[in-house]
Order: C-alpha cells, then sequence, then structure tokens
C-alpha cells in the first residue's frame, strides 16, 4: 500500500479522483498508519453514484495500488444551474425478419441511435402466436442490447412486457404497450402507443419504443 502518512501523497490521490468524470471536488481522510478510512466526493448529478464509486474504486487500484471497500466511499451529488443538460436518447425503428415454421415462429427486430444498430430477437410456438405481441417481446430485447453495448445502468436494467393491447380512438386502431422497468431503484411501469397505419407489425413496435424512449433519458447516466 502506498505510504499515505504524507500528506503529498493525499493530496496525489486527491487531485486524480477530482479529474474523474463527474467529480467536482475530493477529500481523503486516513489513519495515523496511512490506512485510507474515508473518500468523500462531491460530484453533480451527471451519473448515478454507484457507477461513480466504481470508478473511484478503480482509480484507487489502477494508480496507486490500493483496495478501498467502497462502504468507505461518501458521494454528495449537487445540481446547479450550470449543469449540462442530458444528451436526448431515442432508439429508432429500423427493421423486421418474421419467420414461421410448423412448430414455432421467431422475430427479429432492429432499432438503431446514430450509426449503431442494436438487434433483439424472441420467439414462441406457432400455434399460441400473437405476432405483434411477439414483435414487442423482440423490440425489448433489442432496447437491453443496446443498454448493455452503451454500459447504461452496468446491465442491471431489467424489462418485461406486462401487457399489449388493440384498441380504436375515433375509429383509429393502435395498440397500446406496458413495459415494467426495474433497476436498482426500484420498479416503474411504463406505457407507449402507436396508431397501426398500413403495417401493424411496425406499429407494434414503435409502441414499445414509444414507452421505452421516455424512460431512457434518465437511465443514460
Amino acid at each position: 500500500m502506498a505510504d499515505l502518512q504524507n500528506r503529498g501523497a493525499v493530496a496525489d490521490i486527491e487531485g486524480t479522483l477530482s479529474r474523474l468524470r463527474g467529480v467536482v471536488s475530493a477529500r481523503v481522510v486516513t489513519e495515523q498508519e496511512g490506512e485510507i478510512v474515508e473518500v468523500h466526493v462531491l460530484a453533480d448529478s451527471a451519473r448515478h453514484p454507484k457507477q461513480m464509486s466504481r470508478d473511484i474504486e478503480s482509480a484507487l487500484f489502477s494508480e496507486f495500488g490500493i483496495r478501498v471497500d467502497h462502504r468507505k466511499i461518501s458521494i454528495a451529488q449537487t445540481r446547479g444551474r450550470e449543469e449540462t443538460p442530458r444528451q436526448e436518447v431515442r432508439l429508432k425503428f429500423l427493421g423486421i425478419d418474421y419467420s414461421i415454421d410448423r412448430t414455432s415462429a421467431r422475430a427479429r427486430v432492429s432499432v438503431g441511435r446514430g450509426d449503431e444498430t442494436y438487434i433483439g430477437v424472441a420467439s414462441a410456438l406457432a400455434g399460441d402466436v400473437d405476432q405483434e405481441e411477439l414483435l414487442a417481446r423482440a423490440t425489448i430485447e433489442a432496447v437491453q442490447e443496446f443498454l448493455r453495448a452503451a454500459r447504461i445502468g452496468d446491465g442491471e436494467v431489467g424489462m418485461e412486457l406486462r401487457d399489449f393491447s388493440r384498441a380504436e380512438i375515433s375509429g383509429r386502431p393502435f395498440f397500446a404497450v406496458t413495459i415494467r422497468m426495474h433497476d436498482e431503484r426500484g420498479e416503474l411501469d411504463v406505457i407507449g402507443s402507436a396508431i397501426v397505419r398500413d403495417d401493424p407489425w411496425r406499429a407494434a413496435v414503435c409502441a414499445t419504443l414509444d414507452a421505452v424512449n421516455r424512460r431512457l433519458p434518465s437511465l443514460s447516466i
């Protein structure tokens, strides 16, 4: 372990932590023997405290060879007027590939953001399949592939289709989708809808994305 009885060593660590993404300032408290007992960090609200805590642990070990239990790390976040707005996060429909044989049906949905493409697949027994609902499930899988690739929520954001409904408003058919999203902060049901025009398959995907896109900005931390 580094000799942290020297105040200069502590200052080096505080300086390194202060340069981490989202950190405004850092203070390290040590015992007489030099062991770190507390790490206090003031940060902006752009990232989740759990992600920041992991960054701090990694920086301490990679730069100084010091392992610190996450319970010794205290993070306070502030939200100021000059805070940079969140970047808009929205996924768009790209394409559908649907196949069916004597025993099973398989839906493959592609969604995108910028130049990147994310693919989700869902399958069901052919005799029990609801094509549009199966496409909604495949869309959810594509969204989760995006979350994993973008490292949003550290892969801990779960999603499940709670309801897929058909209805009419003013004589026009539409799909309504309810998705339950859950992470370490709890559960939340989100609802999306899309009018069915010429392509019910595409409408099923768009209704699902409508629900998910409402929540993505708050997950992109």
